[in-house]
């Protein structure tokens, strides 16, 4: 097997998948889900980051974003 090459990876990996019993694959579902929520958290926190350094998370630029979209959007009684 040649785990530099995902291309000749997804198919070892799917037929094991495709093999596994149901805990086994709820356990599989849940890593993969922990794995996405972990990308996911990276890149949020990386485009925070850039935003940060770009000046737009300033408080006061935040306040008027959040007081706009409440003109825009006010809450239901």
């Amino acid at each position: 097997m040649n785990s530099a090459n995902p291309t000749l990876l997804l198919p070892d990996v799917m037929s094991k998948v495709a093999a596994l019993g149901p805990a086994s694959l709820a356990a599989v579902h849940q890593f993969l889900v922990r794995l996405e929520l972990a990308q996911l958290t990276e890149e949020i926190q990386d485009e925070a980051e850039t935003l940060r350094e770009a000046g737009k998370l300033e408080p006061d630029l935040i306040e008027a974003a959040i007081r706009e979209h409440r003109k825009n959007h006010p809450y239901a009684v």
